[in-house]
């Protein structure tokens, strides 16, 4: 990837794809990074830097942090720890018993259930 374009007042960047990569096309993405758009629509969909911006920020030795949405930081995983999770009750489950008629013979042959008849007579 390769910053072409720099426009430092508006904030606009144009990163150019110089190869293809895992499915993205070659061509050139605008990235605002004061408004955390890129025409590849990665970074407004996740609220995360794309490869894009990531490009633009390490070109520009800026720090890319910032403009990484709140929700994704440390601390915000830590508040859904800070409070009290309730006990789990205790469960005792249920009685579960077998049925001895479904039960079937371990070893052996299995037992006939044919009908026998007159054919079945030995000579």
């Amino acid at each position: 990837m390769h910053v072409t374009h720099c426009d430092r007042r508006d904030s606009v960047f144009v990163v150019e794809e110089l190869e293809s990569f895992e499915g993205w096309l070659q061509g050139s993405f605008r990235v605002r990074l004061s408004a955390g758009l890129c025409d590849c629509g990665l970074f407004q969909a996740l609220h995360y830097p794309c490869r894009h911006a990531l490009a633009r920020c390490a070109t520009a030795s800026i720090k890319w942090a910032p403009y990484v949405h709140p929700i994704y930081r440390q601390e915000a995983v830590f508040k859904v720890y800070e409070m009290e999770f309730p006990p789990i009750p205790k469960w005792y489950g249920t009685l579960v018993r077998p049925n001895p008629l479904m039960r079937r013979k371990a070893t052996g042959r299995p037992e006939s259930t044919r009908f026998q008849n007159d054919m079945d007579e030995v000579e």
